[in-house]
């Protein structure tokens, strides 16, 4: 069942562990250990490819690309199937693409996921597992410029309703939080970005 939540993202894949695999490049339970490399790894690559980068731009994506899967394939499974995935880190990790480090993969563990065959209650119990996971990344995120709480609380209810508006097929909606995208050379603020209100 989980595996079959790739059909309905268009860029992840998303990979079921057996006993005994590794973890992929990124494991949740890791991510505040790893991100800071990650981070300046991710500016260097900016700077590569835009001849900057912005302050605050490659935390703000690191962030994004930590809690995004996250979000995806639990509001996903949520919305098209009869069942809550565990949001506990232990059991995530995430696949890099391996030249521009953004998520292609995601995988999850066997856990505590759980059949709730109401859609509202589903939805509620998935979106509070989720919060409670990438508040905690978000919150103790480790960055080398300042990031408010605003944008990484916002990025966390951001990711979410996202994923729900993916899944459903609605626009993007108005986002709390910025990728600051905007900032580099040649680029304009993304849809539902805060900024164009």
């Amino acid at each position: 069942m989980v595996a079959q939540l790739s059909r309905h993202l268009a860029v992840l894949e998303v990979r079921v562990a057996d006993d005994g695999d590794p973890d992929l490049g990124v494991p949740l339970a890791d991510a505040l250990r790893i991100a800071p490399g990650w981070i300046d790894t991710y500016r260097d690559l900016t700077i590569t490819q835009s001849g900057t980068a912005p302050p605050g731009m490659p935390g703000a994506f690191v962030l994004q690309y930590l809690i995004d899967p996250l979000a995806s394939v639990i509001a996903t499974a949520a919305a098209v199937t009869p069942f809550v995935l565990t949001a506990e880190a232990r059991l995530w990790s995430i696949g890099l693409d391996p030249t521009y480090l953004y998520p292609v993969a995601v995988q999850v563990r066997p856990g505590d996921h759980r059949r709730v065959d109401d859609p509202a209650e589903r939805l509620a119990q998935a979106r509070e597992g989720y919060v409670a996971t990438a508040g905690r990344i978000a919150t103790e995120l480790p960055t080398p410029t300042r990031m408010s709480s605003r944008q990484r609380l916002g990025m966390v209810e951001d990711m979410w309703r996202i994923a729900l508006a993916k899944v459903a097929g609605d626009p993007p909606p108005d986002r709390r939080s910025c990728c600051l995208i905007y900032s580099l050379p040649g680029c304009v603020p993304c849809a539902g970005c805060p900024r164009l209100r």
